[in-house]
């Protein structure tokens, strides 16, 4: 659709006038909005109804929609939404760490465990404890499905324990089951399993480094990757390793990476429990907006200089405050 040209003689027809006959917006002139003002139309009575009946549905949501409101919802933590929300859709800046970011926080959860694994297998290596060893080794390159691999796995554990009467191996074979449990109860955990055997068990202390950087980060500004940046390339070299195991690409941009990594792990574990209550309220205020809307809708079609408004058109509008705060999310 072509673009409208401006009309030369419009223009200057409009310029002739005297200054109070112009327009002041659009194409109204001050001397026709006076005009309209003192022959304002009656609102219709269907235009009344319905912007009151919004009016009150508002007023009534407002209570609830400011209790589910937080003072913890700070700056930091409404930037902790934005880059969780950029993660999870893979997009801009943080575009591809979705699965990283997974990994390092699942061995951090299950560090315990990985180590348990680890000082079983390196410190247990009767014959039948190796067999059982190499059995998981081999069903950890056949089967990706956790419950699956569980059905199979598990009761072969059990047997060898059943069998074995040294105490300490039977107790550390126990830990094992255990262990194995926990870690193989999702998909991400048999992946970094069999990695960890591929790589004959690296030594775990490695990843504990993450647990010191992401301590001395507990009072810090996250926000500042710079700052993070400069963290990473202190902690190069033994990130370098992790990124090697878990395969992050080995490039100039890997610090940065390493960076952002931890940034986005720092914010979870500062507000990851803030995120439901923050949710619930979004989801209130998504609810909220259908009659706000429309309630703006009504006012824009019905402006006070063409229609004799009542008192409740002038009204503050119950929650707009709060909307504004977080219109970026409920509208996302």
């Amino acid at each position: 659709m072509k673009a409208m040209k401006s009309n030369p003689l419009a223009n200057a027809k409009t310029l002739e006038k005297p200054w109070w006959n112009r327009p002041l917006f659009g194409s109204v002139s001050l001397v026709e909005r006076i005009w309209g003002f003192f022959h304002r139309q009656p609102l219709p009575e269907l235009a009344l109804s319905l912007h009151d009946t919004e009016l009150n549905t508002l007023t009534d949501l407002e209570p609830s929609i400011r209790m589910l409101d937080n003072e913890q919802y700070t700056p930091e933590f409404l930037f902790y939404m934005r880059v969780r929300r950029k993660i999870e859709s893979n997009q801009d800046d943080y575009k591809g760490l979705q699965s990283f970011v997974k990994i390092f926080t699942f061995i951090l959860k299950h560090l315990n465990q990985f180590r348990t694994l680890r000082r079983v297998e390196l410190d247990f290596q009767g014959k039948t404890q190796a067999e059982l060893y190499n059995f998981i080794g081999e069903q950890l390159n056949i089967i990706p499905e956790p419950v699956l691999f569980r059905q199979v796995v598990l009761p072969e554990v059990d047997k060898l324990i059943d069998i074995i009467r040294n105490e300490p191996t039977k107790n550390a074979l126990l830990a094992y089951k255990i262990a194995l449990e926990t870690v193989t109860e999702e998909a991400i955990g048999l992946h970094l399993l069999s990695l960890f055997k591929q790589y004959d068990w690296p030594d775990f202390s490695i990843f504990a480094t993450i647990g010191d950087i992401l301590n001395k980060l507990k009072k810090q500004d996250l926000r500042n990757l710079k700052a993070l940046v400069l963290v990473a390339k202190v902690y190069s070299e033994q990130l370098a390793k992790i990124g090697q195991i878990i395969g992050i690409p080995a490039d100039d941009n890997q610090v940065i990476v390493y960076a952002k990594i931890i940034q986005y792990i720092a914010l979870s574990n500062r507000y990851e429990n803030l995120v439901y209550r923050f949710e619930q309220l979004l989801e209130s205020l998504r609810k909220w907006k259908r009659h706000y809307d429309t309630l703006l809708e009504i006012r824009q079609e019905y402006p006070p200089h063409k229609y004799k408004l009542p008192p409740s058109f002038s009204k503050p509008i119950p929650g707009e405050n709060i909307y504004l705060k977080y219109q970026e999310f409920v509208t996302a």
